[in-house]
């Protein structure tokens, strides 16, 4: 399989977004230990905790201006568990925006950490939750119910490792190459090794084609690329990686 014209119709990796519910009315009514409070909170959410531990670990500015954006909210906003999710989606919207170009320049082991996260959360998502696995394959934002919790740990999971890379990258960022003819082929051929149907593999060249698929072949495709990039040889991996996790323009 050649994927060669991968080059304009590229796969991208959407930042996966999950429900951020924060518990924010069992929070500390003691003005002064408010913003502790609401911090407390944050890090205590349902299968989010490795996300936010890391956040606040490799950006605490950032972390920071979250709590802080939270303490603004008046009573009755806060103790609206659909307000304070949307504040939350919103606000890790930006934040992976931000951090992104950092993250595919991180160096190869926090770079090939982020690629098998990833791939790991379109496993579970192509088990547990099909439709948001074959948004991610589109390049959409996705959310998943916090009931479903294989997803939503998978997400903080490949979210936190995403966070590691780019605090890497940002302290030590590699230029890596544009993939030559070469790498893509590899990469073609790992594709293939997964068993992907090669109608579906076709279809990684054309955006019309990849729309025109079902939410099960978009999936699938999603797994399979990122199961084809764990089977790339040391020296390709990592470029490969780069380019197929790189935001678009």
């Amino acid at each position: 399989m050649e994927l060669g014209t991968t080059r304009n119709t590229k796969l991208r990796a959407a930042a996966a977004s999950v429900i951020l519910c924060l518990s924010l009315a069992a929070c500390d009514p003691v003005p002064v230990d408010e913003s502790a409070a609401i911090e407390r909170n944050i890090l205590a959410t349902p299968g989010q905790q490795e996300l936010f531990r890391t956040i606040r670990q490799e950006y605490p500015q950032d972390f920071a201006a979250l709590v802080a954006e939270i303490e603004t909210l008046d009573p009755v906003q806060r103790n609206n568990d659909a307000w304070i999710s949307q504040v939350g989606s919103r606000w890790l919207q930006r934040f992976f925006r931000q951090i992104s170009p950092d993250a595919v320049r991180a160096p190869a082991p926090q770079l090939l950490e982020w690629s098998a996260a990833e791939h790991r959360l379109y496993a579970t998502l192509q088990r547990e939750a099909v439709e948001q696995c074959a948004g991610m394959t589109m390049g959409q934002w996705i959310t998943v119910d916090p009931s479903i919790a294989s997803a939503t740990e998978a997400i903080s999971r490949r979210n936190a490792a995403m966070v590691r890379a780019a605090a890497a990258g940002k302290a030590d960022p590699q230029d890596y190459p544009e993939p030559d003819e070469a790498a893509f082929a590899r990469f073609g051929s790992a594709i293939a090794a997964t068993g992907l149907d090669p109608q579906q593999q076709a279809a990684l060249a054309s955006d019309e084609k990849m729309q025109a698929l079902d939410p099960d072949q978009q999936c699938a495709i999603g797994v399979a690329v990122y199961q084809g990039l764990s089977g790339l040889p040391d020296d390709v991996e990592p470029v490969m990686a780069a380019y197929v996790l790189a935001p678009d323009q």
